[in-house]
C-alpha cells in the first residue's frame, strides 16, 4: 500500500510541474556602463537574466542611458529606445557596445508553431513557385 501511495504521489506531482506554466525569460547582454530601463524598470549590469512577473502578452519598451560623471553628480543620456511586442516567449536583448538595441525573441519548439512555420511545412515552394497552381490545372 505504501509503494502505491508513494508512486500515485510521484506520478501527480511530475504531472503537475510538467503542465506548470513556463514564464518567458529575458535575457540582456550589453558591453558597457549603461543603466537598462524595461517598462520603466531598472537594470544595471553586464549580463542579466530576468524573471519578471509582469512582462506577459504585451507592448513593452526599453531604453538605454550612458552614465556619465558629471561635475555636480551622475548624467544619463538616452542612447536609443526601442519597443517590442513580446508574444509568451522568451526575449533576448542584445546592446552593443554604441547603445544600439537588437531584440530578438527565441521560439519555443524552434519556431515550429502556427505562427513560425517551418519552410518544409509552408503551403507553397519558394524554388517552383506555388505548389497549388500545379494541382489546379490538371
Amino acid at each position: 500500500m505504501k509503494k502505491i501511495f508513494t508512486l500515485t504521489a510521484a506520478l501527480l506531482l511530475t504531472a503537475s510541474l510538467l503542465a506548470a506554466d513556463r514564464r518567458p525569460v529575458i535575457l540582456l547582454n550589453n558591453t558597457k556602463n549603461f543603466k537598462v530601463v524595461i517598462d520603466g524598470k531598472n537594470y544595471f549590469g553586464d549580463h542579466i537574466t530576468i524573471r519578471p512577473d509582469y512582462f506577459y502578452n504585451g507592448h513593452h519598451t526599453v531604453r538605454v542611458y550612458e552614465m556619465r560623471r558629471g561635475f555636480f553628480g551622475r548624467t544619463e543620456r538616452l542612447l536609443d529606445a526601442v519597443s517590442f511586442t513580446m508574444d509568451r516567449d522568451d526575449i533576448v536583448i542584445r546592446i552593443d557596445y554604441t547603445g544600439n538595441i537588437l531584440v530578438r525573441e527565441d521560439y519555443r519548439n524552434y519556431g515550429h508553431s502556427q505562427k513560425n512555420r517551418h519552410k518544409r511545412h509552408e503551403r507553397h515552394d519558394h524554388e517552383y513557385g506555388d505548389r497549388d497552381d500545379f494541382v489546379n490545372r490538371f
